[in-house]
């Protein structure tokens, strides 16, 4: 691969308002839509978890013929839309290359985590390579529950109780009703209590040790054991580095993982965090394979290197 200085190709159209992707650009294949609120796909029975997380098929596929399925993958997502590439088999494949640091004030917006695709709900993080547009699914990272939590608890800290969104959770369970968070059911005053100070108990590390890269880490996180009970054994067991995209644009986007540290890097004002590629957009790698003479794969790998050196590139 080549580790020269990378040139980039210099886009000139802007972002329409509140977009991650530019409003002229035309997209094949059927456009992604936002799911109807509190609509989600059922969730997976254990047995289909446990063999989510025994990806044998996915390990052996990131070794065979992996380069020419990813180059001919691209180039048909960039000419027809839809998705390719389970994205276990792009991790198994790349693992640390996909790794580098940015300023998290770069990451301005966000893909919701489910759409409608082809007229059924998807989770968006089931492949790394996608054509499809991606202006219906964009939403602000500011607009998010876990940022709204995130930053009412930087602002009242141990008076987390004082807090307006607090109360309003408080109050909605003092009337028997049941608040989901992060997937659990908060169904009494202490259960509340405890997810606020677990994030509490995250703010305090990072305040402290900056977002220390997930393989650093493994389950315990950044929180030490303190209120467990608010994350399920899944999550901790999936948990990575906070997840970005590259949109069709060049633009970094955050997706799946991470929204919790992501909203604490921008509320404490952390100048670096580490981020890995979980998605990237077939208009745009292609554009850059073009442009830098290098094969789809090779471009990729060439422009994260640069990144790692010289910071994501300015589009």
């Amino acid at each position: 691969m080549d580790a020269r200085p990378l040139p980039y190709p210099a886009l000139t159209v802007k972002n329409g308002p509140g977009r991650g992707l530019t409003e002229q650009q035309i997209f094949p294949g059927q456009a992604y839509e936002k799911p109807s609120a509190g609509i989600h796909p059922p969730n997976p029975t254990l047995l289909r978890r446990a063999l989510d997380w025994v990806p044998l098929h996915d390990l052996m596929a990131a070794h065979v013929d992996f380069s020419g399925r990813f180059d001919r993958a691209v180039k048909r997502l960039d000419a027809e839309g839809g998705h390719a590439l389970p994205a276990a088999q792009a991790h198994f494949h790349f693992f640390d290359a996909l790794l580098f640091s940015v300023d998290p004030k770069a990451i301005t917006t966000r893909l919701l985590d489910y759409v409608v695709d082809n007229g059924h709900i998807r989770w968006i993080g089931t492949h790394f390579l996608d054509g499809g547009d991606w202006r219906a699914i964009l939403a602000p990272v500011s607009k998010s529950y876990s940022h709204a939590e995130i930053v009412e608890l930087c602002k009242y800290r141990r008076n987390f109780q004082e807090g307006p969104r607090y109360k309003r959770y408080a109050e909605r369970i003092a009337k028997g009703e049941t608040v989901h968070r992060n997937r659990i059911a908060l169904d009494t005053a202490d259960k509340l209590d405890g997810y606020f100070e677990y994030y509490l108990a995250l703010i305090s590390d990072i305040e402290k040790n900056g977002i220390v890269p997930h393989s650093d880490l493994g389950l315990r996180g950044q929180t030490g054991r303190r209120h467990r009970w608010t994350r399920t054994f899944w999550q901790d067991f999936a948990e990575r580095d906070i997840g970005v995209a590259i949109d069709a644009d060049g633009r970094l986007v955050r997706h799946t993982n991470g929204k919790h540290r992501m909203a604490v890097a921008l509320a404490l004002g952390l100048p670096r965090i580490p981020v890995e590629i979980r998605m990237v957009h077939a208009r745009w790698l292609q554009r850059q394979s073009e442009t830098l003479g290098l094969s789809p794969k090779d471009a990729l790998l060439a422009t994260l290197e640069d990144a790692r050196a010289n910071g994501w590139p300015a589009t």
